[in-house]
Parts: C-alpha cells; sequence; structure tokens
C-alpha cells in the first residue's frame, strides 16, 4: 500500500491547521468587546431567542445552514454553564436541527465547541458550531478545508444574512407551532 497520499494528506491538514490556528489567535479574541455581545451582531445574525439561548446564522458559513447557539448570558467556557442553561442550549440545537433540515435539506450534522485561546476559540463566548451536512456530502477532507479557509473568505452580504435568517425564523416558528 501507497503510504504518500496519506503523508501528503497528513502534512496538509498540518499546515492548514497551523493557519486556522494563526488566524484564529490574532484576530477576535483579543477585542475588549464580545462578538456575540453585540448588538449590531445579534439583530443581523439571530434567528431564535429565548429566556436563556440566542440561535444565529454565522456570517461565515462552512457549509449551508451553518448555526451558533449561544447562551445569552456572556460566558467564555462551557464548564462555567448552569445546569438551567446547559439544557436550554439542547433543546435549541434540536430547534436549529429541525429548522435546517426544513431550510436547506440536510440530512446529518457535527456539533464543534472549543474552549480556550490553545484549541481555537476565535470568540471569547460559548458557542456551539451546529455544520449539517446532506446526504452523499461526505468527504472529510473537503470539510476540513472548508473549515480552515472560512476564516479569510468574505462574510455574507445583509441580503445574503437577511434571507437565511427569516427562512430560519420561519421554520422554528412552524416547528414550534407544530410541537
Amino acid at each position: 500500500m501507497n503510504k504518500k497520499p496519506l503523508y501528503f494528506l497528513a502534512v496538509l491538514s498540518c499546515l492548514i491547521g497551523s493557519l486556522y490556528f494563526y488566524f484564529n489567535t490574532t484576530h477576535e479574541l483579543f477585542f475588549d468587546e464580545c462578538a456575540f455581545c453585540d448588538q449590531k451582531v445579534l439583530i443581523r445574525q439571530k434567528f431564535y431567542e429565548d429566556d436563556l439561548v440566542i440561535a444565529l446564522y454565522t456570517h461565515k458559513p462552512i457549509f449551508p445552514g451553518h448555526c451558533l447557539i449561544i447562551p445569552k448570558r456572556h460566558v467564555e467556557r462551557f464548564e462555567m454553564l448552569n445546569e438551567e442553561e446547559i439544557s436550554q442550549m439542547g433543546r435549541v440545537i434540536k430547534k436549529v436541527n429541525v429548522a435546517a433540515s426544513n431550510v436547506f435539506g440536510t440530512s446529518s450534522y457535527i456539533l464543534l465547541q472549543k474552549n480556550g485561546l490553545e484549541v481555537g476559540q476565535s470568540v471569547p463566548h460559548v458557542h456551539f458550531h451546529y455544520i449539517p451536512r446532506r446526504t452523499g456530502h461526505n468527504s472529510t477532507l473537503k470539510f476540513l478545508i472548508k473549515m480552515y479557509i472560512a476564516n479569510v473568505q468574505n462574510p455574507l452580504s445583509r441580503a445574503e444574512m437577511q434571507k437565511v435568517v427569516e427562512q430560519m425564523k420561519k421554520a422554528i416558528e412552524s416547528d414550534d407551532i407544530n410541537r
């Protein structure tokens, strides 16, 4: 068995990972203000809110349907959440999954949550990345590459963001009515 392609992929992954962590550690974490506590961000990206949790559509999606689930209270690390917040975040992740499945035709998803600068946490506020995938889209390499380049891509335009936020709001509201 020829191991050269595996070595190449390993080296490529390390290189891309290094760039990812470089860009993540030199941006948002060093700002005094939290992006998820910024009302401009919330107004532009929020499609769900309750007493404890907010769901946002990310401004640089890895794949269509990439959302963020955050506690309303500013908390930097997962272990700082209380039990009620953890439970409610789980319920909101389920709601987001149903809505994203309806809006984007997705069938599977990845949940990603980082705690600390050393692992690439880019905003010092607990957040779960909900990253959906469609049936047949199972390339791990494509996922990794798109994840690493998401930081350097242009954010969605105001019109694109507004369209997705409205679609997700409607999907969540119709799902709430049916429960």
